[in-house]
């Protein structure tokens, strides 16, 4: 039997195999550290701490479909933990400022919301693994995310467009791309610092680093525009 042509549907049904969890951890691991290309699936399966070379092709058919299952657990959990808290601000009354949306977005991704519910986390390294892709695997990122459900990030995107009323829409579009490309490199960063550093180094050891880069990514989506 080849669990290649497992779909992801039945993945969520069935309990996590161990075996699989380990390649996908070792293999996120060391795609966070080492880039795509600079990976192998012998170094995956070595890193697993596995005896049998062909484990990776048993349980996902190539490295290109783990790097496809790694992409959708992540956004599935990411997304989940986005939905969850939008809801406990919306019961709340909120969101009342963008602050309040950019922080959900830093919280879920920095381990700041716990989803006991969607899983194990998606892990440490997460956010350079999704900036190796899309930096130089972008087609296979789109590829793998089509069809897969974002509706928490589009409830943030939209309570956020509705917090900006007086800038044009076209500019708030802009915005929102240069939200995005700041908070996953300034994340991605933020992990190589602890990689290298147990306390994050001079920057991400300070405890108003991310609190910072929450005012900093409300500052640049909020100020005026000139005429």
């Amino acid at each position: 039997m080849n669990r290649s042509n497992t779909t992801v549907a039945n993945q969520d049904q069935a309990a996590p195999d161990p075996t699989r969890e380990k390649i996908k951890a070792a293999a996120q691991r060391l795609f966070s550290a080492r880039g795509i290309d600079g990976v192998s699936v012998r170094d995956i399966v070595a890193a697993a701490g596995l005896r049998n070379g062909a484990s990776l092709h048993y349980y996902f058919g190539s490295k290109e479909g783990l790097l496809r299952e790694l992409v959708v657990d992540g956004a599935r959990r990411s997304d989940s933990a986005r939905r969850r808290a939008l809801e406990e601000l919306e019961r709340a009354g909120g969101p009342v400022t963008v602050t309040d949306v950019v922080r959900i977005l830093i919280d879920v991704e920095t381990g700041g919301r716990n989803e006991p519910e969607a899983g194990p986390s998606v892990g440490f390294g997460h956010m350079r693994f999704i900036v190796a892709l899309q930096i130089n695997h972008r087609a296979m990122l789109g590829e793998a995310l089509d069809g897969v459900q974002n509706t928490g990030y589009l409830r943030c995107i939209a309570h956020i467009r509705k917090l900006l009323p007086n800038l044009p829409p076209h500019i708030v579009n802009q915005r929102l791309i240069f939200m995005y490309i700041l908070l996953t490199t300034a994340l991605a960063a933020r992990e190589a610092a602890f990689e290298a550093d147990v306390g994050g180094g001079k920057l991400w050891s300070s405890p108003d680093a991310l609190e910072n880069l929450i005012a900093s990514i409300t500052g640049m989506l909020t100020a005026p525009f000139p005429n």
